[in-house]
């Protein structure tokens, strides 16, 4: 298998866009510490959500995100039910009562982008302030101020778009508007400047922790604004009053998160982490740049550092590539269902020796087959 060497035999490296690797290492503490019980007989998933060992670790979780990713004061940091996909709904149902005329503004980068558009079109008018639809989603389309409504309550982008494999390497400036991002694949693994952001979103399934929670990080002055009806468990309002404990979390998940925000301060804190992430993909690109036989779908000005996506000549081709790197311990390469392809993952969790096992297979499989 590709990853033998890596871990004495036997490894499979998955490049699947999530649910995700998870750092070896911190799968290792999982497994050592889920079971583990304390002097009081229960481990840290069998104790009341608001007993003061669960409260503890919750709080020391959104006082590490703040230290490492810089989150200013004025923000709270939350966790919410549902995941991303929920936070499609939240979004509009906290902020759109802010416009006069219930007007939002969405970027259209790509699959998930437009399902959060689509949502937000539920509560009001959700304009179309950019889109690059008319390049296949291949590029990030630029955002002039004068393209927003000038009441839009909040302008919502996606800052990493993992079906087409592109990114917002800068975001824009001088909006009339909050800018709300949903930051699901490549939260944790880049510096944000939480400052120009009114409301930031990640499900944890990339490089958070498992699925089912969102973190959140919401301006304090956009809170209070929530439609009427709107669901408490919808409500960022009730999640900051109660510290994100109005009912019970999921445990396990917020767990996992405190072990993640170890590893990432382990390894230097977030600037590291974003420098090997980038590392782990130049090898990648440069190994499909320097081919003919390969194609990355994604302008290279704008291309993704966490989801890497590409094609080869023809249908035949790419489903015996992905039979033959799955028989090689290389999991979960097949592009999204809505566009095929070949997508290759490399979250935070990915180790390098991942990558290079991959790289040594597209060298491979272009020799024998291209």
């Amino acid at each position: 298998m590709a990853g033998g060497g890596d871990t004495g035999g036997g490894y499979a490296y998955n490049f699947c866009a999530g649910p995700a690797t998870l750092p070896r290492s911190v799968m290792r503490r999982v497994r050592e510490e889920f079971a583990a019980h304390a002097d009081d007989g229960a481990s840290i998933v069998e104790i009341s959500h608001k007993s003061p060992r669960f409260t503890a670790l919750l709080e020391s979780a959104v006082t590490r995100f703040r230290e490492l990713c810089g989150v200013p004061d004025g923000h709270h940091v939350l966790f919410v039910h549902g995941g991303a996909r929920m936070q499609c709904s939240a979004v509009p149902l906290n902020l759109v009562s802010r416009s006069p005329s219930r007007t939002s503004g969405y970027v259209e980068t790509g699959f998930f982008a437009r399902q959060a558009r689509a949502e937000g079109a539920r509560y009001g008018t959700a304009a179309v302030v950019a889109s690059s639809a008319d390049t296949g989603f291949d590029r990030i389309p630029a955002v002039y101020p004068d393209d927003c409504p000038p009441d839009a309550a909040y302008v919502h982008l996606t800052s990493n778009n993992t079906v087409y494999g592109t990114r917002w390497h800068s975001f824009p400036h001088g909006l009339p508007a909050p800018l709300v991002a949903d930051a699901t694949s490549d939260v944790l693994s880049r510096r944000l400047d939480f400052s120009r952001f009114g409301v930031v979103y990640a499900g944890f399934q990339k490089n958070l922790g498992p699925s089912s929670l969102a973190l959140v990080v919401v301006r304090d002055d956009l809170l209070g604004h929530a439609l009427p009806g709107t669901p408490l468990l919808l409500d960022y309002a009730v999640y900051a009053e109660s510290r994100s404990l109005h009912n019970t979390p999921n445990t396990f998940a917020l767990f996992v998160l405190s072990l993640v925000l170890d590893w990432v301060g382990e390894q230097g804190g977030l600037d590291a982490v974003e420098r090997a992430d980038r590392d782990k993909a130049d090898v990648l690109y440069r190994e499909l740049d320097r081919s003919a036989f390969y194609r990355p779908t994604a302008h290279p000005a704008h291309r993704s550092v966490t989801n890497i996506t590409f094609r080869l000549p023809d249908a035949r081709a790419t489903a015996d590539f992905l039979r033959r790197a799955d028989a090689e311990g290389l999991r979960g390469l097949a592009g999204h269902r809505s566009v095929g392809g070949v997508r290759a993952s490399v979250y935070n969790g990915m180790p390098p020796a991942g990558v290079r096992a991959l790289a040594g297979f597209l060298r491979e499989y272009e020799r024998t087959r291209g």
